[in-house]
């Protein structure tokens, strides 16, 4: 049996996918499987994907479009590996990325699931100059994920035996990874590795109006169950507030101090419930304050003044060079 299972679905990707899987075949490690499924593509997607002659790939189709939450939960019951890896159809795994996520849960028989840094390319395969990375210690990741998401499918290797029950949750579509990651990471150490190791790639179908409505609903939901679970029970208006608190600039000072009082109200909750660690919690609504005062320069210094009556208010290195590059650009 194969140490390692890459899983790939595909929905007419044929521009991408034969990229997607020859960066599998060219891994420095070795010891995998790559299977392939088919999701009922009306490209000429499956003739690419038949054309490889290695028999470390499996190739398996559905009979209909079922979806992306089928489709990995299908490829899941397919993997055969101690270790599970995803790799999307249109994104690309550098060639050590294998070795080192594999050689860190090796070191670490307590984590559950690594991931990496990525970098964005356009639907050229052109680098767009930005990077999705993560800076926050990994003993943190748990309580971050309470407001982002910071782990790129297309980088994530697991412990197969670390997987709840239920994997991929068909209501949280196109998030429903980042519902999983949070439920894995409630019960295990979670990390991603500071290096780029995947290019995850951009383009107009990952980023229509559409799917950002999507996106946001799950997101939401997300929030919510999150919340419950932290005791907290709240109303669309509380939903509301956490994600723009994620996700938008702060729109006014009263916005800042609902912002302050939400904070501070989760905090208060995990002292009952003990939900997440008090430190990192801590750490994490520190950081998320720092970041929504300086996300709106128009609101001026007077943010400022808002952001050092909480008990979030911390000076250090990084929140230092914030502020002064907040106040340079008022």
């Amino acid at each position: 049996m194969p140490v390692v299972s890459v899983l790939m679905p595909v929905y007419n990707a044929e521009r991408y996918v034969k990229e997607a899987i020859n960066s599998i075949l060219n891994q420095t490690f070795k010891d995998f499987e790559l299977v392939v499924l088919n999701d009922a593509s009306t490209d000429s997607g499956k003739e690419v994907i038949l054309g490889f002659q290695d028999s470390r790939i499996r190739y398996i189709e559905n009979e209909e479009n079922k979806g992306l939450s089928f489709s990995r939960n299908r490829l899941l019951g397919e993997s055969r590996g101690e270790y599970i890896a995803w790799l999307d159809a249109d994104d690309v795994s550098y060639p050590t990325r294998l070795e080192e996520e594999y050689s860190f849960l090796k070191k670490h028989a307590d984590h559950a699931m690594v991931a990496s840094w990525a970098r964005l390319i356009d639907s050229e395969g052109k680098p767009t100059g930005n990077f999705i990375k993560s800076y926050i210690p990994d003993k943190y990741l748990s309580a971050l994920l309470l407001f982002v998401n910071y782990f790129v499918q297309s980088s994530v290797m697991l412990r197969k035996n670390c997987l709840p029950e239920v994997h991929y949750r068909p209501e949280f579509p196109p998030t429903e990874d980042y519902e999983l990651w949070v439920r894995i990471a409630s019960k295990y150490p979670v990390a991603i590795l500071p290096k780029t190791l995947v290019d995850y790639r951009i383009h107009t179908t990952n980023i229509s109006s559409v799917q950002q409505q999507k996106s946001e609903k799950a997101v939401k939901l997300n929030y919510e169950i999150q919340l419950k679970n932290l005791g907290i029970l709240p109303g669309d208006e509380e939903v509301n507030l956490h994600y723009n608190i994620a996700f938008r600039k702060a729109e006014s000072l009263v916005f800042l101090q609902k912002t302050a009082d939400w904070l501070q109200r989760i905090e208060e909750q995990n002292k009952i419930t003990k939900r997440f660690d008090a430190k990192a919690l801590h750490y994490i609504l520190a950081h998320r304050w720092i970041k929504v005062c300086t996300s709106n320069k128009a609101l001026g210094t007077k943010a400022l003044s808002i952001y050092f009556k909480t008990k979030f208010a911390e000076i250090n290195l990084r929140n230092g060079f914030l502020m002064i590059k907040y106040i340079a650009n008022i």
